[in-house]
Order: structure tokens, then sequence, then C-alpha cells
């Protein structure tokens, strides 16, 4: 009798391409795994590098007031020569020394090449160190403003440094006029840096509007309003300062308010105080009509009536909503965490909500993670004001975590919106370690 021929055994051709695949797949995996282990390794890399500069710079301040303590560094040190005086220098200004620190720099100065201006910016350092500003200013213009890129680049520096320090103990307005001359000469180049004059502007920006949130304080609007216009000219779509701007015009000029307002509404309703929109449109209406621009008025009423029915249709504001928790647990699942929450929201606000809607967001860092959407949160319409409560929300973040320490990283924001173009986040939190249960 014939023996039938097995129809499913395999070829040689189909072993070896199956041998060939399974190899492929190995390798592909085993690639994988290395990548991930070379990304985690350098994320580690990263921090201890971090800690070990931490580190070294303590180490190096033990040295360095080891060394001075044991030796009269200043001793014949007139008659070193620069690069021995600069050295000494640093090393008295590592190990907090200041004076004598001051006393080297000013050695190694007598001896600086022409274009040499390395001593100058260490001693402009140690002295601010002192907060002797005076010194330090009188050095810089004790120096001719020839046209010499060493010696404009040393001023651009130093003049940062002193607007820094003066900004570090809050004198801001001293701190924007040394960055104001820092632009003065860092524009003397032509070959532009752009991340250094943007450095530049931001310093210059962040000190007018501290200026001018100190004289709002202290109730000088009108030079607050000053201060913000400055500010204005290095960033003329600056959303906080165009905010500013209207809030403190407001009550300077009613008109100039509204103008500010207008554009800023339209763009991020849910960021502005409409309330006080609405009281510089009455004032403005009011305005108007006293120079009998009557039509004007009736504009300016008939926007605080839509401007009433657009944010009861479409806006949600941070101070109208109380956020409570009800649980968050972090559950171990096999080798990872699993985050789970219990929300409820409190309308805290002067008038019902209709229709509400949350976003769950979970950061690592800066980046977004993962986005969870509740649709209509409010199931018994409406949302009483002054504490109408939401049902409980139940949120599973479907994020792998694998480590305890990695959770530390982790943050959830919670937005709200009736309408998705206008999201208001209304909270923020780390992850809380204590609530772990395995």
């Amino acid at each position: 009798m014939t023996k039938k021929k097995n129809k499913y055994k395999k070829s040689s051709k189909q072993i070896l391409m199956e041998y060939i695949r399974t190899a492929a797949i190995s390798f592909c995996a085993a690639g994988l795994f290395t990548i991930l282990l070379a990304i985690h390794a350098r994320s580690e890399m990263i921090k201890n590098l971090y800690i070990n500069i931490k580190e070294q710079q303590k180490i190096d301040q033990v040295i360095a007031l080891q060394i001075v303590r044991e030796s009269d560094l200043i001793k014949d040190l007139k008659s070193k020569k620069y690069s021995i005086c600069l050295q000494v220098g640093n090393l008295y200004a590592t190990a907090g020394d200041y004076k004598n620190a001051e006393f080297a720099y000013r050695i190694a100065i007598s001896k600086a090449g022409k274009n040499s201006y390395m001593a100058h910016y260490n001693l402009i350092n140690v002295l601010l160190e002192q907060e002797n500003f005076k010194d330090a200013e009188d050095l810089i213009k004790s120096i001719k403003n020839i046209s010499n890129k060493n010696l404009i680049k040393f001023k651009a520096k130093a003049y940062i440094a002193i607007g820094d320090k003066y900004y570090s103990i809050g004198k801001f307005l001293s701190a924007a006029k040394n960055y104001e001359k820092a632009k003065f000469f860092y524009d003397k180049f032509n070959k532009k840096n752009i991340e250094f004059e943007n450095s530049i502007e931001t310093r210059i920006i962040n000190a007018y509007i501290q200026t001018a949130d100190l004289m709002v304080k202290n109730g000088y609007n009108s030079d607050a309003a000053r201060f913000l216009k400055k500010a204005e000219k290095y960033a003329p779509d600056n959303f906080e300062i165009q905010y500013k701007l209207a809030i403190v015009y407001s009550d300077l000029d009613p008109i100039k308010s509204v103008k500010y307002f207008e554009p800023l509404f339209e763009k991020e309703p849910q960021n502005i105080d409409y309330s006080v929109y609405n009281k510089a449109l009455m004032k403005a209406a009011n305005i108007a009509d006293l120079e009998n621009k009557h039509t004007l008025a009736k504009l300016y009423r008939y926007k605080i009536h839509s401007n009433d029915l657009f944010v009861n249709r479409k806006v949600v504001y941070k101070n109208d909503i109380e956020t409570i928790i009800n649980s968050f647990t972090i559950r171990k699942i096999w080798f990872t965490y699993k985050l789970k929450a219990n929300y409820k929201f409190k309308n805290i606000s002067n008038y019902d909500i209709n229709h509400l809607n949350a976003e769950f967001v979970l950061k690592h860092g800066t980046t977004t993670k993962e986005k969870i959407t509740k649709s209509n949160i409010v199931k018994n319409s409406p949302l009483i004001s002054n504490g109408g409560e939401t049902e409980n929300i139940k949120v599973t973040f479907g994020k792998n975590i694998f480590t305890k320490k990695e959770l530390d990283q982790y943050t959830i924001d919670i937005l709200l919106y009736k309408d998705d173009k206008y999201k208001t986040q209304v909270f923020s939190m780390k992850i809380p370690l204590k609530s772990f249960t395995n």
C-alpha cells in the first residue's frame, strides 16, 4: 500500500523563513528593549548630573575654604602674573571671602591685556555679592565706550548681572533700567544671537511688570500704567500686559480700558474678570453721555448685556467652582500602578449652571500623557448657585506607571467648560503618595 504524502510537512525553505522571521522578531524586541533602557539610563544620567554639579560646588567651596585658611595667597600678589591674580580671586570668591576676592581681581585688572575683561566681570560679581552697586556701576562706566567687541560684550553681561541682583532683592525698577542698558550695548552687535536677545527682553518685560504691580499695590495706578506701557513696547501681544493695562485703566481711563478688554474677552473670556470689564463699559457709557455721544453710550450698555448672556452660555470661571476629591487611590496591579479618583464639583457662584463638561489631564512634568473627558457632568440640571453639587464622577487613568518614585513627577489638571473653545483649569494636584494601596 502506497503511503500518503503528508501535505502538512514543511519544506526546507519554509523552515528557513520561519527561523529568519523568529530571529528578526527577537532582534527587534531586543533592540527596542535596549533603546528603552538607554532612554531610562540617559534620564537618570541627566538627573545625576545636576545632583553632581551641586555636590561638586559644595566640594569646591570646602576645598577653597581650606586652601585660603592655610595659605596667605594675598601676600606678594602684586608681583604675580595676571593669570595667578585671576585664579586667586576665583579661589577667594568660591570660598565666599569676597573682600579678598575683590582685592585680587583689582590687581588682576591692573595687569590685564587691552581686550581682556574677565577680571572686570568677576569683580562685578563679587561686588554684587556684597550689594555694592555703586562700585559695580562705576567700574563699568570707568571704561570708555570704544567700539571693541569684547568690551561691548562685557558691558552687556555686566549690566545683566547688576539687573539680576536688583531683581533678586525686589528692586525691580533698578533692574529694568540695567537691563535696558544691557540691551543698549547688545544692540551694537551686528551679528545677533536670538536667544540672548530674547533673554534680555524677557528680563526687561518681567521687571517692568513687577514694578507696575508694586505701583498698583501702593495706589499709584498712573505710574503702573506708564511702566506697563514700557513693557508693552517689547511684547505688544502679551496677554498678561494687556490684561493688567485693562484693569489699571478701568479707573484711570475707562474708554482705554474697554479698548484693551474687547480683544482679550474675545480670545480668552475664561481668563478675564468680566465684572471689571462691565464696570469699565458702564463708566465709558456715562462719559459718552456727558459728551453727548448717546449712540456710543447705548453701544457700551448693549455690550454689558451681551457679555452677561455670553458668559452664562459659554464660560466657566475658576472661582465659581470648588473641586472636591472624595477618594484617590493608586492600586498596584501586577507590575504597574493604576490611578483612580472620585471627584465632585460644587457651584459656589451666584448663578445656576445648566451644562458642564470636565477634562482630566494626566501630565508627566509638562508633557500630557492622557486625557479623560466626561460630558455633561450636570445630571440634574441646573447646578444650583451657592452650593449645588454634581454627582460623584469616577475617573480611571489607563496609563501604566511602573514605580512609586516615577509617580512623584505626575500631576492631574482638571479643566471645566461649557464650550470646548473656552476651557478653564479649575484644579491641579500632584499625585498624593499617601494614597497607595497594594
